[in-house]
């Protein structure tokens, strides 16, 4: 029986450093492609900001030195922080109608960033719905390893079966479905809404 619906937060609930290409493209004048290539150059880099090896500003400073970007520190961030207010249209309130049934607790699980988290937390309410929250700067590792869900399901003291996941990438629900949690890609909130009902969770 299903008892926890865990949910990714950057592109399913709020945008995330995916979205930052739209915001860059214009003050850098480079294509958003361009944004993309770089940050996929650089994604080892990212993943140690992630997993909390470093701190936002040292990463910044150091991506920024890579890509030679006309752009300062602080500027990078005040942009990424614009990003992080923009929210994903329906998911919450499909989270909400799940929450209502009374049958399930939500979990919040996130490869992020701890500056990141912390801007969140104080500027969306929408977060309280969830019952527990896990960040890949407390774990120590990204969705991409299964270690990830293995340790949320020792938190929770919940078995596979017992969890339903919701992420935007597939390569995070097959990482979830090799430990036995099955996955729900979301695509929208329309989608998302459906796949629960045939899930029967709603």
């Amino acid at each position: 029986m299903v008892k926890y619906i865990i949910s990714d937060l950057s592109e399913v609930i709020i945008e995330g450093f995916m979205g930052i290409g739209r915001e860059l493209s214009p003050i850098l004048d480079i294509s958003v492609k361009e944004i993309e290539l770089e940050k996929t150059k650089n994604f080892q880099l990212f993943i140690e900001l992630m997993v909390g090896k470093m701190s936002e500003d040292e990463y910044v400073t150091e991506f920024l030195n890579r890509t030679k970007w006309n752009i300062s520190v602080k500027d990078f961030e005040k942009i990424m922080r614009k990003v992080l207010d923009k929210k994903i249209p329906g998911t919450i309130d499909v989270l909400r109608k799940i929450k209502n049934t009374g049958k399930y607790k939500l979990v919040l699980l996130s490869d992020n960033v701890k500056e990141w988290i912390d801007y969140v937390l104080k500027t969306n309410d929408d977060l309280k719905i969830f019952d527990y929250m896990f960040f890949s700067y407390e774990l120590e590792t990204i969705k991409e390893d299964s270690i990830t869900f293995v340790r949320v399901l020792d938190k929770l003291n919940a078995k596979p079966e017992e969890v339903i996941f919701i992420d935007d990438l597939i390569s995070n629900i097959n990482v979830a479905e090799s430990v036995g949690i099955k996955g729900i890609q979301f695509l929208n909130a329309n989608q998302l809404e459906e796949d629960l009902k045939s899930n029967n969770i709603l």
